[in-house]
């Protein structure tokens, strides 16, 4: 099932539907153009065959005449040639005396149209260099169709289309047949396929039509990575204030445009919702919780020491109180984080001073810390994008965690460094570790690792604070991950994109 869903999505995929296109529009052209030009290739041969045979009635009109031929003869064969030629067709006679045996024993005898005794001389030369006549040369046999383009001494481009043979007593005779480029029969044979004009039209009509189906779609293609590139700068900085509409081109994508922008409109305004909920509820929450905590100061004078049932039920009632208390303030920071993860802040940020701010903080807070150090090791103007308050968040939890792990009388280290264009935050401590199975487990939700005597005065630990962490590191664009150091004590690496 995985494979098929694989395969579907493979399908789907918008880039391979244009490869596709692609494929077909360069393979169906030369599929078609391989069985036209095998038509026309066979035409050609049909052609050819009927010129030949044209030739071969010329011949055979002429055969009477030249096998007694003599002075008196010549007129006849010139009207007999007159007789049967064409427009755009020219028709010559020439012989080679039965005592020569060579190509250049060939003569012209007679002309269809008449030209010029030297042009005849030139045009000799011409055939000579083709080498049409050499197999005649040979045997005065063999006529054959031909295709032969050559210039004339005029200039102009004939194709020398059939060769007919006849063996009379004076010689062997030859009857060539030519036909002008310019006419039909001379343009199908003299020109390769692709150069009719047919051909390059509806090549040129093929081209069009592709560049025009290739422009709808790199046009949506580079409208959707423009929607792609607006969600990314709207992710960066949710205050950005570039929209989808104003981004779109495709006049048919205005309805999907116009859906985005209001659903961005729908997760800022419920992420900022759920921030003032969260707000609220804590507050409303800690107003009875602290004229409970109020309340019980003179229930403790009133009881008497010796009441040891009174006594244990109002430390139950106050450590219930406090309980209540952390559960207010862990609900207010799931909420809070939620929201975040709908509309992630991504302001310009000095991480290097909130982070030394932090770290001194701590340092200052003796009760919370525990006679435990913060040290910070961290380098100068880190910038990032990300939210304060975020930051503030996934330090705060950090700390907390390690502080609760690490010995009294020991440190724990922070450390911020710049590195392949990434910002790497270390959080250390000298605490027991976890074990391998687990470093993964830690983040997720309610889980938490740790014995009574691991606990902070007043922390809850119900196992939220790493699932928090991980949630705003990775609405940041961040990654984080946890291992145990080699010279004792967990390790928590952050790393976060460094501002541009």
């Amino acid at each position: 099932m995985t494979l098929l869903r694989a395969l579907r999505r493979t399908v789907d995929s918008f880039a391979v539907k244009l490869g596709i296109l692609l494929v077909v529009f360069f393979s169906v052209p030369m599929i078609l153009y391989d069985q036209f030009e095998e038509a026309d290739r066979q035409q050609r041969t049909l052609l050819l065959d009927s010129v030949q045979r044209q030739g071969n009635l010329v011949a055979q009109a002429l055969v009477p005449l030249l096998s007694e031929f003599d002075a008196a003869a010549v007129p006849r064969v010139r009207q007999t040639i007159e007789r049967m030629a064409q427009p755009d067709v020219s028709i010559k006679l020439m012989l080679r005396p039965s005592n020569e045996a060579n190509r250049n024993s060939f003569f012209y005898i007679a002309s269809v149209p008449a030209v010029p005794v030297d042009y005849l001389q030139e045009e000799r030369a011409e055939l000579i260099e083709t080498g049409v006549l050499d197999r005649l040369a040979d045997t005065c046999g063999g006529g054959r169709p031909l295709a032969v383009e050559y210039t004339n001494p005029k200039g102009q481009v004939e194709v020398l289309t059939s060769l007919t043979p006849i063996d009379a007593p004076m010689g062997c005779w030859v009857v060539i047949t030519a036909h002008a480029t310019d006419g039909i029969v001379g343009q199908s044979l003299a020109r390769p396929y692709w150069q009719m004009p047919e051909v390059r039209f509806a090549g040129a009509v093929y081209l069009t039509l592709a560049l025009v189906v290739l422009w709808l779609f790199t046009s949506v293609w580079r409208n959707i990575r423009g929607f792609a590139g607006v969600a990314r700068r709207i992710r960066k900085d949710p205050g950005t204030q570039r929209s989808f509409s104003e981004m779109n081109r495709v006049p048919e994508l205005n309805d999907v445009a116009r859906s985005f922008d209001d659903m961005v409109r729908d997760l800022r305004g419920t992420a900022e919702t759920m921030r003032r909920t969260a707000e609220e509820n804590a507050h409303a929450f800690k107003t009875p919780i602290a004229v409970i905590s109020q309340s019980i100061e003179p229930l403790k004078r009133s009881i008497p020491a010796d009441d040891l049932r009174g006594r244990r039920s109002l430390d139950l009632i106050e450590r219930s109180v406090q309980r209540l208390d952390v559960l207010v303030n862990a609900a207010r920071r799931i909420e809070e984080t939620v929201a975040d993860l709908l509309n992630p802040p991504r302001t310009p940020l000095n991480l290097s001073a909130l982070l030394e701010d932090i770290v001194d903080e701590y340092q200052e807070n003796a009760r919370t810390t525990g006679d435990r150090r913060v040290v910070g090791r961290i380098d100068r103007n880190i910038p990032v994008r990300v939210g304060a308050d975020m930051i503030e968040t996934v330090m705060q939890n950090l700390l907390d965690n390690a502080l609760s792990f690490t010995r009294p009388g020991t440190e724990v280290t922070v450390t911020a460094t710049v590195a392949d264009g990434r910002v790497r935050v270390l959080v250390d401590d000298q605490g027991p570790g976890v074990p391998p199975g687990d470093l993964e487990r830690i983040f997720e939700r309610y889980v938490s690792i740790r014995d009574d005597s691991q606990r902070m005065p007043g922390a809850g630990n119900f196992g939220i604070g790493l699932w928090i962490v991980r949630r705003n590191i990775e609405a940041a664009g961040g990654l984080i991950r946890a291992e145990n150091r080699k010279e004792g004590g967990l390790r928590m690496a952050v790393e976060l994109p460094l501002a541009r």
